[in-house]
């Protein structure tokens, strides 16, 4: 990572801890005050996606065998579970860091590449660990949320872990790193989760809500390893009727 990115990363830690320390209510609840700035975002992508993005990635699904695009999914997450590794060391978990390592190593040898999940075949399940959980497990629970243009859900605490982790494959790969080697994993991740937002546009009365409670609601499971607090859970039922 060259000098001005690590800039650009110390300066986006600091923006996200001063964004979120501040912030009152509980933990982990859904904050939206860049709303106006976060539904033009939205809308805009929305419309370069049902445009542009939808309609290749279902040519994509009508072409391509889906043991195709399992291998395509294998390769970028054994990849990124290098990072994933990384952080449930740095969140205190060593049997979460040691198992995404055993995956990455056992994927990359045994599974060709990453291109077979031979590791999940061995009982070694993914730990889906990422930046923004380890920051919120350090303490960063309150964080504003962020529709970032072209990218989809975030917020303020995620965006340092989601830079570092769309520039992993670039990094590991190096010399052999190409620039549709970006679009086959962005293509392939649309096409995995059309069956998700055809459900959303036909049901939600506001998809934009209904993708940033989801949004909410995923991150927290995350943080609390699949076993969110039920109590917060019941809060903010209350509060919202």
């Amino acid at each position: 990572m060259n000098e001005f990115a690590r800039s650009l990363l110390f300066v986006m830690c600091g923006a996200c801890m001063a964004g979120c320390a501040s912030l009152e209510g509980p933990e982990h609840g859904v904050y939206d005050p860049y709303e106006g700035f976060n539904r033009g975002s939205y809308g805009f992508s929305d419309w370069v996606d049902r445009n542009a993005l939808v309609p290749v990635a279902r040519g994509y699904v009508k072409v391509t065998p889906k043991w195709f695009r399992s291998g395509i999914s294998n390769f970028f997450l054994n990849l990124t579970t290098v990072d994933s590794a990384l952080n449930g060391f740095l969140q205190g978990k060593p049997k979460a860091g040691a198992t995404d390592m055993a995956r990455v190593i056992i994927n990359t040898t045994v599974g060709i590449g990453g291109l077979i999940d031979v590791a999940s075949q061995a009982g070694l399940q993914y730990q889906e660990e990422d930046l923004g959980q380890t920051l919120a497990t350090a303490g960063i629970e309150r964080t504003r949320y962020l529709y970032i243009p072209l990218r989809g859900p975030s917020a303020l605490r995620d965006v340092p872990g989601t830079v570092i982790r769309s520039a992993i494959p670039r990094l590991l790969l190096g010399g052999a790193y190409r620039w549709w080697i970006g679009g086959i994993d962005i293509l392939n991740t649309r096409a995995e989760v059309l069956a998700l937002t055809d459900t959303r546009d036909t049901t939600a009365l506001d998809p934009y809500a209904f993708t940033r409670e989801a949004y909410y609601q995923r991150r927290k499971f995350l943080i609390y390893d699949g076993d969110p607090p039920v109590d917060d859970f019941f809060d903010e039922f209350d509060e919202d009727f």
